[in-house]
């Protein structure tokens, strides 16, 4: 409809002043399904007032007469107001039940081949509260993209190598020359008991590299072996580790609904990475200095950052450029690459997409993209944290899991645990992603679990409301009078409810076009509220049309949650 109002108000303004032509829905209800600003945009090069304008315009519309407008407003200080005929709600709530699943594509990026790398969890680290917010952002984005028509390919990439995992690796060799421990023993033990050796490891080794020299060349030594691998004993240690810790993560993958195309790590590209960087010095894109290869990036108004150090090792904008490579000939032809990376690399990818463009224009220029979100911290307080110093992701969503249950028990509700997590995750993930992606994030562990609005909760609370209301009101061969000639009249909640149903497919349009899954999370708690008013103010046993409003917001509420990568259920 939107398109609609667009091609009539092209008609009754001069060609010149077109591309000024704003369709959008209005602030508040009664200002009718849509407005338009343009009076307001004409008025100084038409020389009159903004009223002025906008009446002669709302009197050329009114002749065009177009069948699914019912009539044209202007308010203060120039808005031009449209209202649809009822016939329009009637149709969208048709195409809704028709379309269902489907409902909300749309075309923004039909066959394009888009690249999300998100997650970024490092081997023999934990996964902290930071991720979750990588992890939710890069989910729904992929799904946005996917609603916009594009082959999405999910890709995530992982420090596997490095001081941190040297020092970890330094540890265990240590306490199995000091013990009769073997890692064979370790294998029979549970993946947190197991994960929980890797960080005490890495504790012992941190602290000893800060406090003896020797030893901070023995892990400095280490170091080395894991690159050229060289030493079979700690190469074991290694692959071992690396294989745990991702163990651990597929588990926590698995339980935020997430999956990948591929997962890279940083040792994979350092044969390519070694390559790339010496095909640039050639080229003369990088330079040697003080005995380490750099970009001097002043002349593009950019950083001047470290790709080789002076020790011979890569650094992560040299290993930057290896990954770059296979990202790009792995699967083909590539429209973008999106790096879902925290505000913080800013000037890193700047940097290194810089290089790669001058490496090779034709694969690079114009395709990558540093989606930088913004940190994320708490609102207020601690929350409790098996590791102590870092607040884990898992200790997030177990934290989550146990106080919907204790909710759930005090409401005497009959759930399953499974069903208990799914709430939980709904609710972290819907406070993650109910701000956006580049503000600040203040989490609440306790607001994001509340049932009573602006929350994953409520929102799933909403959706199971609505599916229980179609069950009980649609069974088999029940009576029920059904007023079939509804579709004319629409009262006010039943309006306010429609007219929020047919932005969907925009809120998410707008989404994908601006990688702000916010828009999302905003757009179905104004929906969740519309339709508990509705449910509360107009009986629906007997309304066909209201059943059907109700079927609709269901599966609204579900698609647009879908998005955000939260699941539902049928019963709370």
């Amino acid at each position: 409809m939107e398109s609609l109002l667009t091609q009539l108000l092209k008609q009754v303004i001069d060609k010149e002043y077109h591309e000024k032509i704003q369709v959008m829905y209005p602030i508040r209800f009664e200002y009718g399904d849509f407005s338009s600003n343009i009076a307001l945009q004409l008025a100084k090069a038409y020389k009159k007032s903004p009223l002025e304008v906008a009446n002669d315009l709302r009197d050329k519309l009114l002749k065009l007469s177009h069948k699914d407008i019912d009539r044209i407003e202007v308010v203060n200080p120039g808005y031009i107001n449209f209202y649809f005929v009822t016939d329009v709600y009637g149709r969208e709530l048709k195409r809704i039940a028709t379309e269902k699943d489907s409902y909300g594509t749309n075309a923004h990026y039909k066959d394009k081949r888009i690249m999300v790398e998100y997650g970024h969890p490092n081997p023999f680290k934990v996964m902290h509260i930071g991720h979750l917010r990588n992890f939710c952002i890069g989910e729904s984005l992929t799904r946005l993209f996917e609603k916009a028509g594009a082959h999405v390919i999910r890709t995530n990439y992982q420090g596997d190598v490095g001081m941190h995992v040297a020092k970890t690796v330094w540890a265990i060799q240590n306490t199995i020359k000091n013990s009769e421990l073997i890692v064979e023993n370790l294998e029979k033990k549970s993946i947190d008991e197991r994960v929980a050796f890797l960080g005490k490891s890495y504790a012992e080794g941190a602290t000893a590299f800060e406090k003896d020299e020797n030893i901070k060349q023995e892990i400095q030594a280490v170091n080395g072996a894991i690159y050229n691998k060289s030493d079979k004993v700690v190469l074991n240690i290694w692959q071992t580790g690396v294989r745990w810790s991702l163990e651990k993560f597929h588990e926590i993958y698995k339980r935020l609904g997430t999956h990948f195309d591929r997962e890279y790590m940083e040792s994979e590209t350092i044969e390519k990475a070694y390559k790339t960087v010496e095909e640039a010095i050639k080229k003369g894109i990088l330079t040697k200095s003080k005995g380490a290869v750099i970009f001097d990036g002043t002349p593009y108004g950019l950083d001047t950052r470290v790709f080789l150090n002076s020790q011979g090792f890569l650094t992560y904008e040299g290993k930057e450029l290896g990954l770059a490579q296979m990202e790009f000939s792995d699967f083909g032809h590539l429209d973008r690459c999106i790096h879902n990376v925290a505000v913080e690399q800013v000037s890193f990818f700047a940097v290194t997409f810089k290089v790669e463009e001058l490496l090779d224009s034709a694969l690079f220029k114009g395709k990558q993209y540093h989606n930088a979100y913004e940190f994320v911290g708490l609102k207020k307080g601690k929350m409790s944290s098996r590791t102590g110093k870092v607040i884990t992701a898992e200790s997030i969503l177990n934290e989550a899991h146990e106080k919907i249950r204790t909710i759930v028990g005090e409401n005497k509700m009959s759930l399953t645990e499974k069903d208990i997590d799914t709430i939980a995750i709904g609710a972290v993930k819907y406070s993650y992603l109910k701000m956006s992606p580049f503000k600040y994030l203040a989490f609440d562990l306790d607001e994001s679990l509340s049932f009573s609005g602006d929350s994953g909760p409520y929102v799933q609370y909403t959706y199971a409301r609505a599916k229980s209301v179609l069950k009980k009101f649609k069974i088999k061969n029940e009576k029920v009078k059904i007023e079939e000639n509804l579709s004319q009249t629409f009262n006010t909640q039943e309006t306010a409810l429609v007219r929020q149903l047919m932005k969907f497919p925009d809120v998410v349009a707008r989404s994908a076009r601006e990688y702000s899954p916010h828009f999302i999370a905003t757009y179905l708690n104004d929906c969740a509220q519309l339709f508990n008013t509705f449910y509360n103010v107009c009986p629906i046993r007997g309304s066909k049309m209201r059943l059907d409003i109700t079927e609709a917001t269901a599966q609204v509420l579900k698609n647009g949650l879908y998005v955000l990568g939260i699941e539902t259920l049928e019963r709370m």
